[in-house]
């Protein structure tokens, strides 16, 4: 006797809401799991550090990556785009490679934009920290990833660094460079805020496409 269709469609429809519901599982376990495992990262053996080549001239923003390998060979990476003339922390992120190979390919994305050079891990925990603490002294806070990508920073110790962090520009004030995503209206606003009008320099861009820039002064680069 032939099944009745409507009850054959209602099969299928249980079949296919398992099947979402059971992917939906492994994919919450499978984050979980890297979450764990970044968590843990921070014991594991030191990969390598790496920073910005021409990290210390005055209002510099620098990349740093502090990768650690496990013993499965897995590696994981913090990677920080750090501001140190104004905004602090403006992007950070933790993520698990699976292979060395897949690592490379963000190492080598970052270097040509940058020159990489291997660093201290205690220098980049003193970086890290005081251009958060100097931002945030200017009403601005770390990207919201920054707590879980400094976990993989470890034991590392700042006060071990007595290496001095350039923060600020020009005189020592803080020192606006304006990036392609930034909101410059809200930013200037807080620095006038923090800093009075005249307590701060700044460079942002002007005209349709964005490669003209004007200072503080009024001057056009």
């Amino acid at each position: 006797m032939a099944r009745d269709p409507k009850k054959r469609q209602k099969a299928l429809q249980r079949k296919k809401a398992k099947r979402q519901q059971k992917k939906a599982i492994i994919k919450r376990l499978i984050g979980f799991g890297e979450r764990a495992l970044l968590r843990q990262a921070g014991n594991w053996p030191l990969h390598e550090v790496l920073l910005t080549g021409e990290w210390a001239e005055e209002g510099a923003i620098i990349q740093i990556v502090v990768a650690r390998r496990s013993p499965q060979d897995q590696i994981a990476a913090g990677v920080f785009l750090v501001d140190l003339g104004c905004l602090g922390v403006k992007n950070a992120f933790a993520r698990l490679f699976e292979s060395h190979h897949d690592y490379q390919e963000i190492v080598r994305d970052m270097r040509s934009m940058q020159t990489m050079l291997p660093a201290d891990l205690n220098l980049i925990a003193k970086i890290l920290d005081e251009g958060v603490n100097y931002a945030r002294s200017l009403g601005f806070e770390p990207n919201p990833d920054y707590g879980q990508a400094k976990r993989i920073l470890g034991e590392a110790d700042p006060k071990a660094c007595s290496v001095r962090i350039p923060l600020g520009g020009p005189e020592g004030k803080p020192f606006f460079v304006a990036g392609p995503y930034d909101n410059v209206d809200r930013i200037l606003a807080k620095l006038t805020k923090a800093a009075g009008p005249d307590g701060f320099h700044y460079l942002v861009p002007i005209g349709p496409d964005g490669d003209v820039f004007v200072d503080d002064e009024g001057y056009i680069n």
